[in-house]
């Protein structure tokens, strides 16, 4: 029986690292949805080819069906910032800004040392997620802080991607404040006249 499970183990893993590559490499979805899935049949608890399966079947515009198998991926193991990753990427897609936001909190609260190589795209996500939703000036701090964690190389990408688009944004918000403000105050002194 121990065998037996060796083999099984052995075979889901071969069929994980082939979908994977098939996916990563070559683009090619269904190859490697099928493949994915055969690694699913042996080990239904692997959570890396639930992740993997989520991410194609994202890929392949099934949502839905993405969200099922990053959910029962998270229900198997909720400190997998993968799994939350890739479900915050199908919830913004979705328009659920909000539900992805929190997805990246959660990844983000769950990212060690072993895995700080996904700082870079995390915290890309969490900008674009905070702009969505008209968050200037926290996206502007998720930027601020991003020195503490990425390389330089990656902080350049996003200084160069969200610094000038954040500071017009917080600009214009500023500028509409201050004409509500002279607005309101013109409506008080009409009131009082």
């Amino acid at each position: 029986m121990q065998l037996l499970k060796k083999v099984l183990n052995f075979s889901a893993e071969r069929h994980l690292k082939t979908a994977g590559d098939l996916f990563i490499y070559h683009s090619d979805y269904h190859g490697a949805l099928a493949l994915v899935e055969k690694a699913i049949a042996l080990d239904p608890a692997d959570t890396r080819a639930l992740v993997l399966y989520g991410d194609i079947l994202f890929c392949l515009n099934r949502d839905i069906d993405a969200l099922q198998a990053l959910n029962k991926a998270l229900s198997l193991n909720s400190t997998l910032a993968e799994a939350y990753i890739s479900k915050a990427g199908v919830l913004e897609v979705m328009g659920k800004y909000r539900e992805a936001l929190q997805c990246c909190k959660l990844a983000l609260a769950n990212i060690d040392h072993k895995k700080q190589y996904l700082l870079f795209s995390l915290l890309d996500q969490k900008l674009i997620l905070l702009i969505r939703l008209k968050r200037y000036r926290e996206a502007q701090q998720v930027l601020e802080n991003a020195v503490n964690y990425l390389e330089e190389d990656e902080l350049e990408y996003l200084y160069g991607s969200y610094k000038g688009i954040l500071d017009q944004f917080c600009q214009k918000r500023s500028q509409a404040r201050e004409k509500a403000k002279t607005l309101s105050l013109h409506v008080l002194e009409g009131t009082f006249n």
